[in-house]
């Protein structure tokens, strides 16, 4: 092999060497410069949510304004861990790599792949010196806080509302094992008839906790027509109706509204006082 012949493998080398490098190197922004935003999309816009984890899907729909769980069951969803989940959508980062080498990143087989409307995220392994995840999206993959990933559920209860109401949905009236209570002129009132002598400020502590309360467990399991007994139906001020029924649980007694799919699981001291408003002193 001539002189020659041996500086040009040698450069050649060089060349694909430095190529590889490259390629390995991520994109820095200075510490002058803004950092990199990995998607410009706004939760506010978000219309859609599906999650893959490990081998389980779980897809959220915004309806009317809010939340919902449409698989594996149909709930509305927490608005507040909605918002964390997609936090992902403002996660910047100071190093951009290209979306090539996908073992290298770990994302050959992702830990998690998140759908928010039209972007896909894929989250691969830990960075070993930073101990960053990789985040891949639209062709590219990022180093983001691992947290992202933290509030990305395997169960789709933990996205589901734990309340039996949501804030928006205004009672107006009760009928709940053939007692009444209904709101008349801004006071709630009990039908004379039923012998309840509460107040009104007592009735409207009871209404309170039908809205407040959460369920001590949320169960998945689907309300079979042979099950629980109808404890009452509850009127909104939309003029919409909510139909309640009780299935006793060896853990207290699950409430199942006509319109989902999951059962509100609460203690026998809490479901006493919410079937029964005479119970709200005890």
């Amino acid at each position: 092999m001539t002189y020659h012949s041996q500086i040009n493998l040698i450069m050649l080398a060089t060349i694909i060497g430095l190529a590889f490098f490259l390629y390995l190197t991520p994109q820095f922004q200075s510490e002058t410069d803004d950092t990199f935003q990995v998607s410009l999309r706004t939760p506010d816009a978000v219309q859609s949510i599906r999650i893959v984890r490990q081998g389980r899907e779980i897809e959220l729909q915004r309806i009317g304004g809010g939340w919902h769980l449409t698989m594996p069951v149909f709930a509305r969803a927490d608005n507040i861990r909605i918002e964390k989940l997609l936090n992902v959508l403002s996660a910047n980062s100071r190093q951009r790599f290209p979306l090539r080498d996908i073992e290298h990143f770990n994302l050959d087989q992702p830990l998690i792949e998140l759908y928010i409307d039209d972007d896909h995220f894929v989250f691969g392994g830990l960075a070993p010196v930073t101990n960053e995840q990789y985040l891949a999206i639209n062709g590219d993959v990022y180093l983001v806080s691992p947290r992202y990933a933290i509030w990305v559920p395997v169960d789709p209860l933990d996205l589901a509302d734990s309340k039996l109401l949501t804030d928006d949905e205004l009672p107006v009236s009760f009928e709940l094992n053939g007692v009444s209570v209904r709101q008349k002129n801004g006071a709630w009132q009990t039908d004379a008839r039923n012998g309840n002598d509460q107040s009104s400020e007592e009735l409207k502590r009871w209404v309170n906790n039908w809205r407040n309360y959460r369920a001590s467990e949320l169960l998945m399991k689907p309300l079979r027509d042979s099950e629980g007994t109808m404890a009452g139906i509850i009127s909104l001020q939309d003029g919409r109706n909510i139909i309640i029924t009780a299935v006793e649980h060896e853990h207290g007694t699950a409430f199942y509204r006509d319109n989902e799919q999951i059962g509100y699981l609460f203690p026998e001291s809490v479901s006493r006082q919410l079937l029964n408003p005479e119970k709200i002193a005890d």
